[in-house]
């Protein structure tokens, strides 16, 4: 039986120590753990305890440190600094005085140059464990540099279209003055190192960008789509990319695949209605809505919020125009815009059916910026094919409306009719979420958002719940879907419920 060996390193899971740190056992047991399988050798003078865990991923979540200690004060450049860090198809592209030759680790190769820029002259910006990362102004003209790819991998240097795309990716989220300051900055940098060449294509970049000069042929696709006026946000495009992948994939035996539409009849639509814009703060008692619905007339002492329940109950109580989809984004944008301008047609002065024209935002959370919504709909929906039909699909149109929150008003509800034209597209059953289910519906939507998209799991389980609470209800009986509301707790204040631990269940 082997014999144990003390521990003189950290144990924990992913975690990486080097042979000359402070109370690290000398060369002779470090051999020994190794050979007798206590540690891991991932690289000259790098260990780790971590027997388990993938050596490339061990080292992903470690790579500032590793790099910090074996090229203290390196540079992240290049392509690398263009993308934020990431290492792109297995590479990073760093400046360094202090070795030239490639640095190999599991699952990451550190490609070194010298850095051809004074520290004054670079002014580069503050890292993780002593290393830095180039300004924006160096990001630009270092990738001007040509630079060829090697072994199928991307090259060193951005091509002319990324980088156009690099640039356009500031214009959409940086102002006109700050924009204007990267411009000067990168000028004054390339004349600081006498490359005088990139003075000109700087200046032919910016010039491009503002439509004062004409596009290259083969321009990046964000570039092009700034100039016309047609730019995305980027950030929520990848997002979006991670949200249609994750619905795609994701399993959970308690989320059903399909549920069937039942009965059709108008107590469906008028609870759709009424539930809907409560959870947007349009609170009536189910009476006070239902004669709004009857009498086709909103309450003389709250007219916005009576059209906003008429508006609602008239775009879902529509059995064709409900079910209405299209597989091509610009058709879906148009059903978009014209179930908002039905849902918010009593209320001119909100711009029904017209884009917003000022930026909105939930507390601290700023959602796409009016000049980037319409680009941002049409890259995001184009996702949508590529989630199954119904369920999935629903979720993935709700989400990316509630997060571009294309319209000053009105944004929630019109999200939830997309999210449901989409399962009575394929005759699924339609969601409702009820006033008591409220908060886990706002939960949820800010988890997928917190995760940048990468968790869904909450999502589809809450929206789950909801779908098989909605398809059990008898909506064919007026008198029974009342008495299931309240056996249910349906109607429950969603505060109150939660402080007295009051939850919805199922008919």
């Amino acid at each position: 039986m082997a014999r144990a060996t003390a521990s003189y390193w950290p144990t924990g899971p992913r975690t990486v120590f080097f042979d000359d740190e402070e109370g690290v056992a000398s060369a002779q047991t470090l051999g020994r753990a190794v050979a007798e399988g206590h540690i891991r050798r991932l690289a000259p003078r790098l260990y780790t305890a971590d027997l388990v865990s993938d050596p490339a991923q061990i080292v992903a979540e470690n790579r500032w440190y590793i790099l910090g200690r074996l090229l203290p004060g390196a540079v992240i450049v290049d392509r690398s600094a263009a993308e934020g860090g990431k290492a792109v198809d297995g590479v990073l592209y760093v400046a360094s005085e202090e070795r030239r030759t490639p640095l190999k680790l599991p699952g990451l190769e550190v490609r070194i140059r010298p850095s051809h820029m004074n520290d004054e002259i670079a002014d580069d910006l503050p890292w993780p464990h002593g290393l830095r990362m180039s300004r924006p102004a160096r990001i630009l003209v270092d990738n001007l540099a040509l630079s060829r790819s090697r072994e199928g991998r991307a090259a060193r240097t951005l091509s002319t279209a990324e980088l156009e795309d690099w640039l356009a990716g500031k214009d959409v989220v940086w102002d006109e003055g700050r924009m204007s300051r990267l411009r000067e900055e990168a000028v004054e940098m390339a004349e600081a190192i006498g490359a005088s060449t990139q003075v000109n294509e700087i200046d032919g970049l910016f010039q491009r960008l503002a439509g004062s000069e004409p596009l290259r042929p083969d321009s990046g696709a964000l570039f092009q789509a700034v100039v016309h006026g047609k730019g995305w946000d980027e950030q929520r495009v990848e997002m979006f990319k991670r949200v249609a992948s994750g619905l795609s994939e994701h399993s959970d035996p308690d989320v059903a695949e399909f549920l069937p539409a039942g009965q059709y009849n108008t107590e469906l639509p008028f609870f759709e209605s009424y539930f809907s814009n409560y959870i947007e703060g349009t609170v009536f008692t189910v009476e006070e809505a239902r004669h709004i619905i009857e009498t086709q007339q909103p309450p003389a002492s709250r007219p916005a919020d009576g059209h906003d329940i008429l508006g609602t109950y008239r775009c879902v109580v529509d059995a064709v125009g409900r079910k209405a989809v299209s597989e091509s984004p610009q058709s879906l944008m148009g059903y978009l815009c014209d179930r908002h301008k039905m849902i918010l047609g009593g209320r001119p002065e909100m711009g029904p059916g017209q884009w917003k024209k000022a930026p909105n935002q939930f507390g601290a959370y700023q959602f796409v910026a009016p000049n980037l919504v319409e680009g941002t709909l049409h890259k995001s929906l184009e996702l949508a094919c590529s989630v199954p039909a119904g369920f999935r699909r629903a979720l993935f149109a709700m989400v990316v409306i509630t997060e571009v929150h294309p319209f000053a008003d009105g944004n929630g509800r019109v999200a939830r009719v997309m999210m449901n034209a989409e399962l009575s597209a394929v005759e699924a059953a339609r969601i409702v979420i009820p006033s008591v289910y409220r908060n886990e519906y706002i939960a949820s939507l800010r988890s997928t958002s917190a995760s940048e998209g990468a968790e869904v799991s909450a999502l589809m389980r809450v929206m789950g719940f909801a779908w098989r609470w909605t398809a059990a209800m008898p909506w064919e009986d007026r008198a029974a879907t009342e008495g299931q509301l309240e056996a249910t707790n349906a109607l429950r204040d969603p505060d109150d419920a939660a402080i007295g631990g009051i939850k919805l269940t199922l008919p």
